[in-house]
């Protein structure tokens, strides 16, 4: 609209007045050119002037009128407050105007904000939505535990994506289990339910068995099969989606969101950051379900792996203590094992350390220890059992050996001990005598599995009542700390510590050296820790210092 243009004495003025500046039309023209809206009330607040964008923001205001609310809006409201500014919404436009004063007229300046405005709140949204994953982001994937991190994926669905949020995991012998967060703030639930009532929702079977990928409606009141795990019905207006959860090739469960029909509506940015949320949903998910599935493997496997319980045998008292290193996940290379021996009193024992560490070392550990208990059925001399399991390493074609001691332990007259030895490659074995006298016992022989026809060798040991004889792996004297950090804890301060237990039953000894060691470790890394004493004693004795 081109406003009507008040008289101007200049406009009508002699040629001298308006010689060197423009006329009044050109003025009104440029006016029109700029990209405000320019309204001039006189002293009584009555519009004399104004431009042609006037028109377009205030379509009922004309010169000659006085701005009022209904005609001019926000222009109209502040000049019945005498505002010198205002910022509103008017008729599908955000409007700032802030007023001078021109020789006693008003001169209002008004400008159309609302591409800045959108612009602030889409950028604001955009903000929120990149923080809202990524607190999903650091938040699922804190936590490997699988239950932890449904519920997380339900509550930090509320309220970002909806009012009220379900999980429905894939079900699992006739049952699934679900999570629901039925209002912001409050903490998930959780529960089971029979797999036969999804039957009863398609969006969640075909959600859940990967044939639709795509958010699907339901219809009010549809979930209600649900039973205990339905959600709040949205009621008139609201809307529900179930969406998949994409995973290592299946879905790691069905997203149910729920919104009520007074909350923000879901726009095509919201669909992009559900789709996104769905997809870190399920990842985490998936890697949740993958380490809880691994975890249990290993400790399946590690409960087969752990030392057995030391036997109660008369004429021996046993001692042993185990500590595998710590970035093996408890699959240890060092083993021990003492049985019962199957012809007359006494036991068989062997303590052995495999080459390498962590999950393959264990392997062979479980080899190393399933054929020495099959021979100990048919052999009990130790150099014949050394020379059957060399070959059957070597069968094994495993490119690994072990080291190993072992033997037998015969109580003798008079409270004796009778201990033969057999060494593989192994540190010598320590016997502890009455006063403290520590003496090391040379048994040698070469490493098992590494070469056929191999040389090992053999050595006999009497122990008094209460002496006693220690094997241990290299992760003993092989531990690095001290005061540097940086020294071996050595065999000689091993046979030191070891004088110090005379008098001691295997059970402490077992246990004083372990500790000793982990002492000198001080926490720094440290390679598998076996420990194996054995004692000779009267009558029934107790075994003592089981493994940890």
């Amino acid at each position: 609209m081109t406003g009507t243009r008040a008289p101007s004495p200049a406009a009508h003025g002699g040629a001298g007045e308006t010689r060197g500046r423009p006329g009044q039309k050109l003025l009104n023209a440029l006016l029109d050119l700029v990209d405000q809206a320019v309204v001039v009330c006189d002293a009584t607040g009555v519009v004399r002037w104004c431009n042609g964008l006037t028109g377009v923001y205030f379509p009922g205001l004309r010169p000659g009128m006085v701005p009022d609310p209904v005609s001019a809006g926000p222009l109209g409201q502040a000049a019945v407050d005498s505002a010198a500014r205002f910022e509103a919404d008017f008729r599908g436009r955000r409007l700032t105007g802030r007023r001078s004063t021109v020789e006693d007229c008003a001169v209002w300046l008004v400008s159309d904000v609302t591409a800045v405005c959108q612009g602030e709140a889409d950028l604001r949204a955009e903000r929120s939505r990149a923080a809202f994953l990524g607190e999903a982001v650091r938040r699922l994937g804190a936590s490997l535990h699988h239950g932890r991190t449904a519920r997380g994926v339900v509550e930090l669905a509320v309220p970002a994506l909806a009012d009220a949020a379900v999980l429905i995991l894939p079900p699992r012998r006739g049952h699934a289990e679900w999570y629901r967060c039925a209002a912001p703030g409050a903490a998930a639930e959780s529960g089971v339910l029979p797999a036969s009532l999804l039957d009863r929702v398609p969006q969640l079977v075909r959600a859940l068995s990967g044939l639709w990928l795509r958010p699907a409606p339901c219809r009010p009141g549809e979930l209600g099969a649900l039973g205990g795990a339905a959600p709040p019905v949205p009621g008139t207006g609201g809307e529900t989606l179930v969406m998949a959860l994409p995973g290592g090739g299946a879905p790691t469960g069905a997203l149910v969101l729920v919104r009520s029909a007074g909350t923000r509506g879901l726009d095509t940015a919201d669909a992009a950051v559900r789709r996104e949320y769905a997809f870190r949903a399920g990842m985490a998910l998936s890697a949740a379900a993958l380490y809880t599935q691994q975890a249990h493997t290993a400790a399946v496997l590690q409960s087969g792996l752990d030392p057995a319980p030391l036997p109660e045998v008369p004429g021996v008292r046993l001692g042993a203590a185990y500590r595998p290193a710590p970035e093996a996940l408890g699959f240890g290379g060092d083993f021990y094992q003492v049985e019962p021996a199957r012809d007359g009193g006494g036991v068989d024992f062997a303590l052995g350390d495999v080459c390498g560490k962590g999950v393959e070392a264990a392997v062979l550990t479980g080899h190393v220890r399933q054929s020495l208990r099959t021979l100990a059925h048919v052999e009990s001399r130790p150099l014949c059992v050394l020379e059957v399991l060399n070959q059957s390493l070597l069968e094994a074609d495993s490119g690994r050996f072990v080291s190993v001691v072992m033997g037998t332990a015969r109580p003798g007259a008079g409270d004796t001990l009778d201990v033969v030895l057999a060494g593989g490659g192994h540190m010598p074995p320590l016997v502890l005598r009455h006063g403290g006298a520590v003496e090391a016992v040379d048994v040698g022989g070469m490493l098992v599995g590494a070469l056929p026809g191999p040389e090992f060798a053999q050595a006999e040991v009497r122990l008094a009542r209460d002496e006693l004889i220690l094997l241990y792996s290299d992760g003993v004297t092989e531990a690095r700390g001290g005061p540097e950090g940086a020294e071996e804890y050595g065999e000689q301060r091993l046979a030191h510590d070891l004088a110090g237990c005379a008098g001691m039953p295997a059970g402490a000894v077992a246990e004083r050296i372990e500790l000793r060691t982990a002492d000198w470790l001080a926490g720094h890394a440290h390679d598998d820790i076996a420990v194996l004493a054995l004692q000779a004693s009267p009558g029934s004795p107790a075994a003592a210092g089981a493994p940890r």
